[in-house]
């Protein structure tokens, strides 16, 4: 019986062995052949991510195989036909999604796809999704990372830190005076998980905040309002946070008009989607100095250029598109992929289905 192989489970131990015999299963045919192997489900993610949580998956359902992208080596094809189920995980972006998405674009039974990331909005999933797959997201895994960067921007703004950064750069003694929290008004464009959460913070800093969706619920952590009012939460508020997903109603909504809405000297922080924001026209309120200051994470072309006017500005504080890449938002996701697969294996509806 061969064991190892280059894109399976393998190791030299016995218990690896015996992990690999239980995901075997075999069903008894009246034909010639009585005893013909059944596979289980067969997954297709990198390396790292199998190590992190293939106990578990085993555990679950001890049938599973597993095809692993080790490295950038290419998978078999033999493999590549066999895959029905993938998990694109947070180990792979962005340094091994080229190798990832070569491979899933080669896979011919895929049956259902997950994804690390909230947000499923990139033309690589709606591929997917148009071939048919299922493709359920990580949805919610994030959120509390994210929500403490918008928090990080809202401070660092209020305390001038763009400013202290450079007097400290420049060994320069110049107090500055500070802006508390309490009392400042923040607005929150789309009141998902992560808006969800940034209020729930922004509340125990004492911001009053209103958040913004298609409908209310009335379960939401604070006043909210439906998308109609988005003119008057522009007025209303102090601060402004993106985190709504990128869709056809939210591409481009912060415009020239929206910004020219918004109060003189008001923060604007984006933790969304590059693309809900005209940078164009942001870059001109923020030269103007109708905008006070913006924290960033997300851009309309990423990596953002060298020769974006964003990078030199004095109020605004950039981040790389990782406002969410911790150690726990990771283990949240997989966490969210493991329950999935528990409900695959049982039948059961699954989570985040996009």
């Amino acid at each position: 019986m061969g064991i190892a192989h280059d894109n399976r489970f393998e190791g030299g131990g016995a218990h690896q062995v015996l992990v690999h015999l239980r995901r075997q299963t075999y069903r008894l045919h009246t034909g010639p052949d009585k005893f013909a192997r059944m596979s289980g489900p067969i997954l297709f993610c990198t390396d790292t991510c199998w190590d992190d949580c293939g106990d578990r998956l085993v555990a679950i359902d001890p049938t599973i195989e597993v095809v692993r992208l080790v490295a950038d080596e290419p998978v078999t094809a033999s493999d590549l036909d066999r895959v029905t189920l993938a998990f694109y995980s947070a180990d792979a972006w962005p340094l091994r999604s080229s190798a990832y998405f070569g491979t899933l674009r080669k896979l011919g039974n895929l049956r259902w796809f997950q994804t690390f990331s909230a947000g499923t909005d990139r033309r690589v999933f709606s591929k997917i999704r148009d071939s048919g797959v299922i493709v359920t997201s990580g949805a919610g895994a994030a959120a509390p990372s994210i929500a403490h960067t918008v928090m990080l921007y809202m401070l660092a703004l209020s305390r001038r830190f763009p400013a202290v950064m450079r007097d400290q750069t420049n060994r320069v003694w110049d107090p500055r005076e500070s802006v508390d929290l309490p009392g400042l008004k923040l607005g929150i464009v789309g009141l998902g998980a992560i808006g969800t959460e940034v209020a729930r913070l922004a509340d125990a800093f004492g911001v009053e905040v209103v958040g913004l969706r298609r409908s209310v619920r009335g379960d939401e952590p604070c006043t909210t309002w439906t998308n109609d009012r988005f003119q008057d939460l522009l007025a209303w508020a102090d601060a402004i946070a993106v985190t709504a997903p990128l869709t056809d109603d939210t591409r481009g909504m912060f415009d020239a008009a929206a910004f020219a809405a918004m109060k003189p000297g008001a923060w604007f922080i984006n933790v969304g989607r590059g693309e809900i924001v005209d940078e164009e026209a942001l870059v001109d309120s923020l030269a103007s100095g109708h905008l006070g200051g913006a924290g960033l994470d997300v851009f309309a072309v990423e990596p953002l250029p060298p020769t974006s006017p964003l990078w030199s500005h004095p109020n605004v504080i950039i981040t790389p598109h990782s406002s969410g890449s911790t150690e726990s938002s990771r283990r949240r996701s997989t966490d969210v992929f493991v329950e999935n697969f528990r409900r695959f294996t049982n039948g059961e509806p699954l989570l985040n289905i996009t």
